[in-house]
């Protein structure tokens, strides 16, 4: 890479990131299907583009999550249960030899407990494989979910591999749903 097309690219990214990544951020964490979220966005971005971001994002945070070997984790039988410290990143003030305050990041455990950790329950969803395998049985799948619901699982662009997502309030309400309809087992 040149060092003009290095420029041009974090000159994008910048632009890009004061123009919508945070908005987009925020939209996602409130769990709005990627449609709701470009539509909500001034910035001339395509659909792709946001739906990129949003799943890039989304690995970042952990809320979808690919197991591998970096991965601490147990199953449950029907859960992923991950396992991790809980962490948080904090401030601490600091001056120098000549009087200038600085502040530098630091992490440290939540609770000053060195064995505090936070679970994370996370749910199998295979509905990349079930598109790519099986459209039919997908389209089913979605049948059972209400408009917002199935909006949120559709604008995800779901690979053909495993990938888990994190059981939080919009994930909860798609496997009552699901389990309500016969389409989920356990």
């Amino acid at each position: 890479m040149s060092n003009s097309e290095y420029f041009n690219k974090a000159l994008h990214d910048m632009v890009f990131e004061n123009a919508c990544g945070a908005a987009i951020r925020r939209l996602a964490d409130m769990s709005f299907p990627v449609s709701y979220i470009h539509k909500q966005i001034d910035y001339p971005i395509s659909y792709e583009q946001v739906q990129s971001y949003v799943w890039k994002y989304y690995i970042e945070k952990k809320i979808l999550l690919y197991i591998d070997d970096s991965v601490s984790y147990h199953n449950d039988g029907k859960y992923i249960i991950l396992d991790e410290p809980t962490k948080e990143k904090t401030y601490i003030k600091e001056q120098g030899p000549y009087g200038k305050i600085t502040y530098r990041q630091i992490t440290v455990d939540k609770d000053n407990h060195s064995d505090s950790i936070s679970i994370k329950k996370y749910i199998p969803c295979d509905f990349g494989i079930i598109k790519h395998d099986n459209p039919e049985y997908y389209n089913k799948l979605l049948d059972a979910l209400d408009a917002e619901d199935r909006a949120y699982i559709n604008s995800l662009p779901w690979r053909n591999e495993h990938v888990y997502h994190l059981m939080n309030e919009r994930m909860n309400s798609i496997v009552e749903k699901l389990k309500r309809n016969n389409k989920l087992t356990y």
